[in-house]
Order: structure tokens, then C-alpha cells, then sequence
């Protein structure tokens, strides 16, 4: 059993099942979180972290080389979330608060895994994999909207 949570799968298969949308819709319906523009970006900068995260953890896992896998995930663990300003994150919808904070202790359970001798990079991917629905759930939950 891991030591981080593990309730993203819930909270995806409630986000996916909610949000389901087809081609033939122009209207935005995702629910809006509402930031200035500084916010914005850091937030943008957190997500593009998490995507070069996942880049480099699956390539150094395809290559087998688990210590570049560490110390690529360890800053994107829980260490980086400390960093996310309180007043930004008072802002966000729990639920997406909460798929955040889930990722980063996903990459933090994968920074452990990594460290272990007996690492195996299929349980990192399969790990990251359960991430990213995360991202996709997200990603078509929310959007981001700035206070003007």
C-alpha cells in the first residue's frame, strides 16, 4: 500500500464521468478558476513542470537509469508544492486542490520508488501513467480565467 493517497482514481473516474463532452459543443462549460495574472503563470509554470516531469521520467525509466529518474521527481514531490503561494491556492476549487496535491505526492512515491536497489522502471511508468489521467481530468474539468 503506498504512504502517499491515492484517491486520484475516484476523483478521475468522477471528473471524467462529469465532464464528458462532445466535438459539436462550442461552449466552455469547464469550471473557471479565477486568478490574477501572476497566478496564472504560476500556475502555468507548475503545470509545464509536471509535463516535463513526465517526459523525463518515462525516458530515463525507458532507459532503465532510476537515479536520473529520482532525481528528476524528487523536486516535483511534495518539496515543490510547499512553494505554491496560499493565497493563490485558497482560490482553487478543493476538488482541484486536491488532484494538485496528488500529483505531487506521485511524483514524490515515484522519487522512492527510484531509490529503491530493486527499482523497476515498469512500476514508475505504471505509476506516471496513473498520473496523467489526473491531467486529463483536469484539464477538461477546469480552465483557467484571469481577474481583470
Amino acid at each position: 500500500m503506498s504512504k502517499y493517497p491515492s484517491i486520484f482514481l475516484n476523483v478521475v473516474l468522477a471528473i471524467t464521468l462529469s465532464s464528458m463532452a462532445t466535438t459539436s459543443q462550442a461552449i466552455d462549460t469547464r469550471q473557471a478558476i479565477w486568478l490574477d495574472p501572476v497566478e496564472k503563470e504560476v500556475l502555468l509554470m507548475e503545470m509545464r513542470n509536471f509535463l516535463r516531469g513526465s517526459q523525463e521520467v518515462l525516458d530515463y525509466s525507458l532507459q532503465g537509469d532510476m537515479d536520473l529518474v529520482h532525481r528528476t521527481a524528487n523536486p516535483i514531490g511534495t518539496k515543490m508544492l510547499k512553494n505554491l503561494p496560499k493565497e493563490m491556492t485558497n482560490k482553487m476549487p478543493k476538488s482541484f486542490y486536491v488532484m494538485l496535491k496528488t500529483l505531487h505526492y506521485g511524483f514524490a512515491e515515484i522519487a522512492d520508488i527510484s531509490k529503491s536497489s530493486e527499482a523497476q522502471p515498469v512500476v514508475v511508468m505504471q505509476k506516471l501513467a496513473s498520473m496523467q489521467k489526473l491531467c486529463v481530468g483536469c484539464h477538461a474539468t477546469y480552465q483557467l480565467k484571469v481577474n481583470k
